[in-house]
């Protein structure tokens, strides 16, 4: 797996070289999970050419991705597959990251939101439909495609830990690469605290909740195993049979 900083978005990666079935491993250049690209500088862009991109998915709601749209790199095409809809005000989208903050304004813990998104984006239709249309786009054709939500770490990481899933790659790994967000995010939870600390609405509780919105952590993803397992018979079937995916064919395109 290999790490990319751009200047603004700092949580991208390449699943290429995860070891798969039978001793195999992705395919490098295929997968590039990330968060969402608006503010390119030269060597950014330079960074991104060099991914050889067919594809970008962009897993936001529509008030995300038309409040901040991705940065467009030529010959590429680009996908709206919006994976649960978020509630933002338009006050919120003139901020960076205002899309992840107003239920903790409004004094919702952020780790149960995050949950409950998790729950739903296993459930909610809008979602399963958004990783059916992924897959088919992937099952196309060997693709090259960069997908990403709005910070990279619960959309995408969930359709990275769907790849991984139907590839083979053993939980401790899937676990690894959900979690190594958490590196890039750091940075980000730190700059944010300190743009807000001076806010009427800002207290301990805020803070925490703040925290646990924006970080990767396992509670959330073993939730959407749980809710995987109780109903419908576990992740496997679940991307059989709700995601529409053909497991056989997709270890052949991308496993080598």
């Amino acid at each position: 797996m290999k790490i990319y900083r751009l200047s603004h978005q700092k949580n991208i990666r390449d699943l290429g070289g995860l070891p798969g079935l039978a001793g195999k491993h992705i395919k490098y250049g295929h997968f590039f999970r990330g968060g969402a690209i608006r503010k390119v500088n030269e060597e950014d862009e330079k960074i991104l050419k060099s991914f050889h991109l067919t594809d970008v998915v962009d897993f936001r709601g529509e008030d995300e991705y038309k409040g901040q749209p991705d940065f467009r790199l030529e010959g590429v095409t680009y996908h709206n597959f919006p994976a649960i809809q978020e509630k933002i005000r338009k006050e919120d989208i003139k901020n960076d990251d205002g899309n992840l903050l107003w239920f903790v304004k409004e004094g919702v813990p952020g780790k149960k939101h995050m949950i409950e998104q998790y729950k739903g984006l296993i459930i909610d239709e809008m979602s399963q439909e958004a990783y059916r249309n992924f897959f088919k786009l992937l099952m196309d054709e060997n693709k090259t495609v960069y997908y990403h939500c709005s910070q990279g770490k619960d959309r995408a990481g969930l359709a990275s830990f769907y790849i991984e899933t139907i590839l083979g790659v053993d939980y401790e790994t899937i676990k690894e690469d959900y979690l190594l967000s958490n590196v890039a995010m750091k940075e980000k939870i730190e700059k944010l605290l300190g743009e807000i600390k001076d806010k009427k609405y800002y207290n301990p509780t805020y803070h925490q909740s703040f925290v646990d919105v924006f970080s990767a952590d396992l509670d959330y993803l073993e939730t959407a195993i749980e809710v995987m397992n109780e109903r419908y018979g576990g992740p496997l079937n679940y991307i059989k049979n709700v995601l529409n995916v053909d497991i056989d064919k997709f270890r052949k395109m991308y496993l080598e």
